[in-house]
């Protein structure tokens, strides 16, 4: 049985959603991001290439739920001793503390196709709420027959919330690294069978 474009998205409320099902990220066409700004001025990136994560689309849009845990040692920014030091005790203390997890535990239609969800953050033993906006990018079959979505979720948080407390003083005012950290994550997820 072929499934037709109409089949993978459905309106509820005048809001495009995905069909129902279980959705895994694709970690070949996903992107775990992070930016936080160095000593004020500079935006400084990163992403994970470790991680596992699955969209839970339910009948009531409300009822879905997403997961995604990283592998907290995966970090890569583009500067070797900066990476060291970010996997070290400072921060993320990645030898204690391997993973880093998020489960949503609610989500609340905005408008359009933008949703919010709040969900439990899980870094370095310490777990928090947290807020993000979802933004879904819609719904594709790809040439080889799988049923793919696309979303973006955005969000930012106090990195000292989760005992992520390293910093030092500039001469002048201003700290060397930002306390708040963006979260910008791009998922293409494949429909689950079965």
């Amino acid at each position: 049985m072929t499934t037709t474009a109409k089949e993978r998205t459905r309106i509820v409320d005048g809001a495009a959603l995905p069909a129902t099902g279980i959705y895994d990220f694709d970690p070949g066409h996903t992107t775990v991001a992070f930016e936080g700004r160095h000593l004020v001025i500079t935006r400084v990136r990163g992403r994970f290439l470790e991680f596992s994560g699955a969209l839970h689309v339910a009948e009531r849009p409300e009822a879905s739920f997403a997961e995604l845990a990283i592998r907290a040692d995966s970090l890569v920014s583009g500067l070797k001793d900066r990476d060291d030091h970010l996997r070290s005790p400072d921060f993320l203390d990645t030898p204690r503390y391997p993973m880093i997890t998020f489960r949503s535990t609610s989500i609340v239609h905005v408008t359009g196709d933008h949703w919010r969800a709040t969900g439990d953050l899980s870094i370095r033993g310490v777990t928090r709420p947290i807020d993000v906006v979802i933004e879904f990018d819609g719904a594709v079959l790809d040439p080889w027959g799988n049923e793919k979505i696309g979303f973006s979720v955005h969000g930012d948080f106090n990195r000292e919330d989760f005992g992520l407390t390293w910093n030092m003083l500039m001469e002048g005012g201003g700290l060397v690294a930002s306390k708040r950290i963006q979260v910008d994550i791009d998922v293409e997820a494949t429909r689950r069978s079965g």
